[in-house]
């Protein structure tokens, strides 16, 4: 079997990448060692945004993405796309982007890496985990902005026994608000 180089090898294994509706098209591996997968969905059809309805005239791609994956035998792993674009009959045309529920819009990463940023987080801090996987802080403040309910809806709690109030939080003004909690 050839390998990435064209070269015939037994050093091989297949990989899963665990995304669903997604074909792989090519895999390169860039001058730093990170492997770039392309890749092409396969579902035909996605949900106007105007009219909510189920369209399926396909009306090209969108610019082309590329997501940080989970990384690969300690390689990075980016995942290369260009979303399918469908034009909506009953609203005249007006096209859309399809959506893919392995990543959110406009995030640099897939889901799956934004989980596995969060899992590094514990017993961490922002700035070891940037450093770690040679992110930007920003963008694991943002994986945890993707990850975490940010408000707390008081309304589900009737009571609330024992309250642990962060030391270095309480220093730094940090406080929990609790202005619409129950009671």
């Amino acid at each position: 079997m050839p390998n990435h180089q064209g070269l015939k090898s037994r050093n091989l294994i297949t990989l899963p990448l665990d995304i669903p509706d997604v074909e792989i098209c090519s895999v390169t591996i860039h001058e730093h060692g990170d492997y770039i997968v392309t890749v092409e969905s396969t579902q035909n059809s996605a949900t106007c945004e105007s009219c909510g309805a189920k369209i399926t005239k396909s009306n090209g791609c969108g610019r082309e993405i590329e997501l940080r994956h989970l990384p690969i035998l300690g390689h990075r792993l980016y995942l290369r796309l260009r979303p399918k674009r469908y034009a909506c009959p009953t609203c005249h045309g007006k096209t859309t982007t399809q959506k893919s529920a392995w990543y959110d819009e406009k995030s640099p990463h897939t889901k799956a890496y934004d989980r596995c940023l969060m899992l590094q987080l514990v017993n961490s801090t922002v700035a070891d985990v940037s450093r770690k996987e040679e992110v930007g802080s920003d963008a694991v403040e943002g994986a945890l902005k993707r990850c975490l309910l940010v408000n707390v809806d008081w309304h589900q709690f009737t009571e609330l026994a024992i309250i642990g109030i962060d030391e270095i939080a309480m220093r730094k003004g940090l406080f929990l608000s609790t202005e619409n909690a129950p009671g």
